[in-house]
C-alpha cells in the first residue's frame, strides 16, 4: 500500500496545491468508519443470513454474484491501493459458497452461477500477487456447479477461472474483451465436460484489423470451432445468448447429443437454456 505521505507528495510534484487533496486524518477516519462497519457484519455473523435465505427457496437454481468496487473514489480521497489485495472478495465468495453447500444439504438443486462485472485489483507490472486464496474460494465456489455464466468480466479473472477444470456442462460469456489466447483457454480448459458454449458481444484482441493496435474482433462461431479444434459440422444453429434473453445477437455452439436439443425460440424458457 503506497502510504499517504508518498501520494501527497506525488500530488504536490505534479502541481496540486496543499489544499487539493485530503489530509491524512480525513483518509484515516474514512477508512477506520468503512472498516468498523465491515468488522462489525463479520463479528455479528449478519452476513450469515445468506444460509437461511437459500434453505427457505426451494425451488432456487440460479446465484448471481454482481461485483461492485471495494472502495468508492470519493473525490480521490480513497484510492484502489488501500485494498489488501491478496483478501480480495475471498470472504464474500467464502460466505456465499457455505450458503451454497448447505442449501443443497436440504435439496435446494443450486446448479448454476452467474458472474457479473468481476475485476481483480490493479498490481503494478513488478509486483507478483498471491492469488491462491482467491483462486481456492472461486473453485469451492463452483464445486459441483453445471453452468457458468460470466458477463463483464476482466481478462484476469478469465485466466484464474483457466487455471482448474470444474465439470462445467455449458458455459456463458457477454461483454467480454480479452487476447485470444485467453479466450481460448478459459473454454478449452473445461471442454471435457462442456456440452454448449452461449456467447455474445464477445471481442478478441491481438487480431490485425484495420492496422489497429488494440482493435478487437467479434468472436464468430468459426472462430470459436477454430479455438477448440471442432469441425465446422459441429455448430448448431445461431440463437440467442442465454444470459440476455431479449436480445438477438450472439449464438450458442451444442456438442455431442446436445446439438439435436437445441430450441430456436425467442422466449425466455428456451430449452437449450436449461441444465441437461
Amino acid at each position: 500500500m503506497k502510504s499517504h505521505v508518498d501520494q501527497a507528495k506525488d500530488m504536490y510534484d505534479a502541481g496540486f496545491e496543499a489544499d487539493e487533496f485530503h489530509s491524512y486524518m480525513a483518509i484515516y477516519e474514512t477508512v477506520y468508519s468503512i472498516c468498523r462497519e465491515q468488522r462489525s457484519i463479520i463479528d455479528d455473523g449478519a452476513d450469515m443470513i445468506l444460509s437461511s435465505v437459500f434453505c427457505a427457496l426451494p425451488l432456487l437454481q440460479e446465484v448471481r454474484l454482481s461485483f461492485c468496487k471495494v472502495l468508492e473514489d470519493d473525490g480521490w480521497l480513497l484510492t484502489p491501493d488501500m485494498v489488501i489485495k491478496n483478501e480480495f472478495y475471498k470472504h464474500h465468495l467464502q460466505v456465499v459458497s457455505s450458503a451454497i453447500q448447505r442449501a443443497r444439504s436440504v435439496g435446494v438443486a443450486i446448479h448454476t452461477i452467474s458472474l457479473l462485472h468481476f475485476e481483480l485489483p490493479f498490481h503494478d507490472s513488478w509486483e507478483e500477487p498471491n492469488l491462491g486464496p482467491l483462486s481456492e474460494s472461486l473453485r469451492q465456489l463452483l464445486k459441483d456447479v453445471k453452468v457458468l455464466r460470466v458477463r463483464g468480466v476482466s481478462k484476469r479473472v478469465l485466466e484464474l477461472l483457466s487455471n482448474c477444470a470444474f465439470d462445467l456442462h455449458q458455459l456463458g460469456m457477454c461483454e467480454v474483451v480479452a487476447p485470444e489466447k485467453v479466450i481460448k483457454d478459459f473454454f478449452k480448459t473445461n471442454k471435457k465436460s462442456i456440452r454448449s458454449i452461449g456467447f455474445h458481444d464477445v471481442g478478441i484482441l491481438g487480431i490485425p484489423r484495420l492496422n489497429r493496435l488494440y482493435s478487437k474482433t467479434p468472436l464468430s462461431a468459426s472462430m470459436l470451432c477454430r479455438m477448440l479444434g471442432v469441425p465446422q459440422s459441429t455448430l448448431c444453429r445461431a440463437a440467442d445468448c442465454g444470459c440476455l434473453v431479449w436480445r438477438k445477437e450472439g449464438g450458442r455452439l451444442m456438442f455431442g447429443n446436445g446439438c439435436s436439443q437445441l430450441s430456436t425460440g425467442t422466449s425466455a424458457k428456451r430449452k437449450y437454456d436449461e441444465l441437461q
